[in-house]
């Protein structure tokens, strides 16, 4: 049995887009310049974008640079790498000044090299408050035309850390005037442009649109039953607070009624050797593949795992609570059904649909929900594709820029 793909949906999606004969420069910050395939939608819409890629986390040993790439009629024209600070990083955040102070400059003078000789371009496009304050600068410098800030988050002035909470004012004061003064302000999500309301950055009355992250789904969804081993997957940074410890706090548990079930862990981080290290003592099998680079191998690993997990920590230093869960958007891709906690305002929406489990951060609560997954599988396989065909990237981020 198969699931085709509604046809009003499908059409829209196979619909070729006419490429506009403008440019754009896009920053945006390692893994995710292609979060939700914006980088594709960019490459094959414009004529030409030049993308800043920058690392914060050092993620693997095998992570590409910071780069600076070309894209002329969708095809790299021109690399270069990036100067990269380098940090270990428990000295991630103490240098996060003078990282962003390399940023900015190296952000300025690679744009004038680029535009000095020919025309300005015609947009900035960031999703970061202090890459698009720098986009604001480069504008005021007639570098670029207009300037677009796709706001994705916010960093609540709570943390155990005082470095961190200190770090995190900084970046508030880049944040507003990077809100107010872009041409063009579009949110992820609700959350993120009431807040500012609230916080009376932004005038009450004002609308703003609101553009989550897209999916990419099959246009048919192949039928997929479970086997005698239960395959997870977490597909992410490896930082504690995304909340993989909850898998091994509730491994035993998961163990009584699924004893050769696998969680493959997908990406790298600070955390990687602390999860490994919990890995040893685990009942189960888990599987550490690593920073993998390329978009399709990490797909590949995605479509043969059964259950897809991001419980998050639902705490209020979280910066989750106002942001999108790119990794839930791509466990949708494929049909599979999410365990999560109630951190975004999207897991409602798995809930309502029945393409998921939302739980409260308990062990106990986790390895239930393994159970009630597995139980009515053929049902939650198909609502999570079902979710993700209404979602398609190359439908909803046109809004983006529209009217700039």
């Amino acid at each position: 049995m198969r699931v085709d793909i509604p046809s009003f949906l499908y059409n829209k999606r196979m619909t070729k887009s006419r490429r506009i004969s403008q440019r754009v420069i896009y920053v945006n910050f390692a893994p995710y310049e292609n979060a939700g395939k914006i980088l594709d939608y960019l490459t094959k819409t414009f004529d030409r974008v030049v993308l800043f890629s920058f690392n914060f986390h050092r993620l693997s040993d095998k992570q590409p640079k910071s780069m600076l790439t070309v894209f002329d009629q969708g095809a790299i024209v021109q690399t270069r790498r990036l100067f990269q600070t380098p940090t270990s990083p428990s000295l991630a955040f103490i240098l996060l000044p003078i990282r962003s102070f390399v940023i900015f400059l190296q952000i300025v003078l690679h744009t004038w090299n680029i535009t000095h000789r020919d025309k300005p371009f015609d947009y900035f496009f960031s999703a970061n408050a202090f890459t698009a304050w720098t986009g604001n600068v480069i504008r005021s410098l007639g570098f670029v035309g207009k300037t677009i800030f796709w706001v994705w988050d916010y960093y609540p002035p709570v943390h155990e850390s005082k470095v961190v909470m200190f770090m995190r004012w900084l970046y508030w004061l880049f944040d507003k005037p990077a809100s107010i003064r872009s041409d063009r302000v579009v949110f992820l999500n609700r959350h993120l442009s009431e807040l500012r309301k609230n916080l009376g950055m932004l005038a009450k009355q004002s609308v703003y649109p609101i553009v989550e992250i897209g999916t990419y789904p099959p246009r048919v969804l192949p039928k997929k039953k479970i086997g005698k081993t239960v395959h997870l997957v977490y597909l992410g940074v490896l930082k504690r607070i995304q909340g993989l410890d909850l898998f091994f706090d509730a491994a035993h548990q998961i163990a009584s009624n699924f004893p050769n079930l696998v969680l493959h862990v997908v990406g790298g981080g600070p955390d990687e050797e602390y999860f490994k290290n919990r890995a040893r003592m685990c009942p189960l099998k888990v599987v550490f593949h690593g920073y993998v680079q390329k978009e399709s191998d990490v797909d590949k690993i995605i479509r043969y795992c059964d259950i897809g997990i991001a419980p998050y920590v639902p705490d209020k230093s979280n910066v989750m609570y106002y942001s999108d869960p790119s990794k839930i958007k791509r466990y949708l891709n494929f049909g599979l059904p999410v365990i999560t906690t109630d951190v975004f305002d999207f897991s409602s929406v798995i809930q309502k649909n029945q393409a998921g489990v939302l739980i409260p951060y308990s062990p106990l609560q986790f390895a239930k929900s393994i159970k009630t997954i597995v139980r009515k599988y053929a049902l939650y396989h198909r609502n999570s594709w079902k979710i993700a065909c209404t979602i398609q990237y190359k439908n909803i981020y046109k809004q983006i820029f529209d009217t700039v």
